[in-house]
């Protein structure tokens, strides 16, 4: 862990926020590969790498932490092709940063005698990160995936040498992880889309607000403590109340709302009076 050769396989938003991430933190980067040559070239400068290319067979022989931060659909074409690379793998290890897909896409890198995991950022990347001040790991999660030990205790390793927190999870995990960061990303942007279509661009703000209150509810009063509104309340006239007007609005919303409810019912069960949480339960089923 202290004589670290990276080479980062992939120069876009995620690439580049390890390569930024690594230069903080004064690890070597031996190479970045990108198919677009221009990528490779800016981003190499930006962390002052010394090598830049289109081609992996041009990784400098030295290196032996190996980045894949390439699209879910390239990872087994990328491990097949650097596996090619070198002729002796001991000592090296490699990993992806897919959010879905496990350690098996390596598979060609493994059978090599390389130790592989995945290694994913739980972060939202929408912007541009070239720039230092966008990029800030240490706020994320990483989720490590592997059968190896070895790997396994180098991913852990890595993570403390980069001051950085992580979960460890098992192959068939990943695809329900990244199910649930899908939901929780990418569908609240989609929700604060419908806010904004029904109530106008004022209430982005208002909504945000709410939602940040709600996230520091989470962190100060735990997932269990945190649920506010009508159903920890038992307000079974103002649950009517939203299923009708949201019903106004269009059906999908109302499926949301009240599969959404069938699920926090989980958390009022044992606060609520059982008519009430009955009444409550209907509303959402039907």
């Amino acid at each position: 862990m202290k004589n670290l050769s990276v080479a980062i396989i992939g120069a876009g938003k995620v690439g580049s926020a390890f390569a930024v991430s690594l230069k903080k933190k004064r690890i070597k980067i031996t190479s970045i590969i990108d198919k677009n040559h221009k990528k490779a070239k800016t981003l190499a400068a930006k962390v002052k790498a010394n090598h830049y290319s289109k081609k992996i067979s041009e990784i400098p022989e030295k290196t032996n932490l190996f980045i894949i931060s390439v699209q879910d659909r390239f990872i087994k074409e990328v491990s097949q092709e650097l596996s090619k690379n070198f002729s002796d793998w001991k000592g090296k290890f490699a990993f992806h940063t897919s959010g879905s897909l496990n350690s098996d896409e390596l598979i060609d890198l493994a059978e090599r005698g390389c130790n592989v995991f995945s290694f994913h950022p739980n972060y939202s990347f929408a912007s541009d990160y070239f720039e230092d001040n966008l990029i800030n790991f240490n706020d994320s999660v990483f989720a490590i995936e592997t059968d190896s030990k070895i790997s396994k205790h180098f991913a852990i390793d890595f993570c403390k040498k980069m001051n950085w927190d992580y979960i460890i999870l098992k192959k068939d995990q990943k695809p329900i992880y990244h199910a649930f960061a899908v939901i929780l990303s990418n569908y609240t942007v989609t929700q604060f889309f419908q806010i904004k279509k029904y109530l106008g661009n004022k209430a982005v703000k208002s909504y945000l607000n709410l939602l940040l209150s709600t996230i520091q509810n989470l962190k100060n009063l735990g997932v269990e403590n945190a649920l506010t509104g009508p159903v920890i309340r038992g307000d079974v006239l103002t649950i009517k109340r939203n299923l009708t007007s949201i019903e106004n609005l269009n059906e999908e919303l109302k499926l949301i709302y009240k599969s959404f409810g069938l699920l926090s019912l989980e958390l009022v069960e044992q606060k609520l009076d059982k008519q009430t949480f009955q009444e409550i339960k209907k509303l959402f089923s039907n």
